[in-house]
This record gives C-alpha cells, structure tokens and sequence, in this order.
C-alpha cells in the first residue's frame, strides 16, 4: 500500500449506524453514502474527485448471506471479489447478465477484484453480489448463488469498487451477516448481532494499522 496509509484510509458505510462500527482511534475519513447501488456509486465517486486522495477505499456494513454458501449468520468476512447480481435483462429462459446481452462494450466490470490491506487478511474471505432488489425467495437466493459463485448479498459492494476502479484507489470491504438471503423473515434477523461482531472485528483488524 502506498506511504499514505494510514492517515489516507476512507472508511465508507450505507447507514451512520454501520459506519460508526468503525473504531473511534482509528485513522482516516468517514464517509456514508446511502443505501442502494446509484446512491453507493455517486456519492462516493465524488468524494474522490476531491482533495486529498486516499490511498485506500474501506467498505462496511452489514449483509446476507446465501443458504449454502458456508457463510453463518454472525460472521464476519472481507470481500474477495464483488460484482453486479441483477444487471441485466429478463428472458423466457430466465435471467440474463448485462454482459450477455450482446452490447460490444457494458463500460462496467462483471467482477471486481478487491483489495486485501496486511491489517485486513486475518479476516476470512467471500465472494460478494450487489443488487439493487434484495432477494426475497429460496429460488431466487439459489439463482443468484449458482449464477455468480457468491456467498454474500449487499446493495453497495460492486458500486463502491466501480466508483473506486475508475478512480484508480484501491478498495476493499469488510461485511458481517445479519440474516440469510431469502424469504424475508424480520424476526429471524440478528442486526444488533451482527452489527457487534462488525465492531469487534474492526476494532481488532485495526490494531494492525
């Protein structure tokens, strides 16, 4: 990593909530972006248009995780590689990936390859997918698993790393689960939980700053 870390490390999160699992001590900015790919992409686009640079881009907050994957509710992982689940276009035989409409040039990646910051490798690692419309059924949630390999759901992973990518800053995320992906049960949800184990987590990675 570059001689500006760590003063230069920009800490990104949908919500204040999510954000503030970020320890107090510490380095770098603290941005929030809002929820969702567009709002992801744009506000932390342009951040990095502005002065100073950072040397690194760190994404958090909370996710789902696929039924099957081997990722458990509680856990908390960095991401490997992210990319955009529902892009695309619907067909007769199902769902069809941007990148398989037949357009010679999408302008977007269909997988990002995170970072991975010395202070952030002890941390166990998945495969991310970015949506726009969380997964509300078993097919679906079996859908999206096959299709793109992911263990992990969010709505700001991909857009981050797009955001990051065509600014030339490294990026990396951290997630822990709060629910599966799935039919949406609220009460089988563990936020406060998960939102816990982010801190703690966090607070360790960040001893190694």
């Amino acid at each position: 990593m570059p001689d500006a870390l760590p003063e230069g490390i920009l800490w990104v999160a949908a919500t204040p909530r999510e954000l503030a699992c970020v320890p107090r001590s510490a380095p770098g900015r603290r941005l929030v972006t809002g929820c969702g790919p567009a709002a992801a992409a744009a506000v932390l686009a342009l951040e990095l248009a502005r002065a100073p640079r950072p040397a690194l881009v760190v994404g958090i907050g909370v996710a789902g995780a696929y039924p099957g994957a081997g990722v458990e509710v509680g856990a908390v992982a960095r991401v490997a590689f992210d990319g955009f689940c529902d892009l695309g276009a619907e067909s007769g035989d199902g769902f069809l990936e941007l990148w398989d409409l037949g357009f010679p040039d999408t302008g977007v990646e269909r997988l990002f390859s995170l970072a991975a910051p010395g202070f952030l490798e002890r941390l166990d690692s998945a495969v991310g997918a970015t949506c726009s419309t969380c997964t509300g059924s078993e097919s679906t949630a079996r859908a999206r698993r096959a299709r793109t390999g992911a263990a992990l759901e969010t709505m700001e992973g991909a857009a981050w790393a797009l955001a990051c990518a065509r600014a030339d800053v490294p990026f990396s995320q951290v997630r822990s689960v709060s629910n599966l992906a799935g039919p949406r049960d609220r009460a089988a949800w563990k936020l406060p939980e998960a939102l816990s184990a982010l801190e703690r987590a966090l607070e360790e990675s960040c001893r190694s700053i």
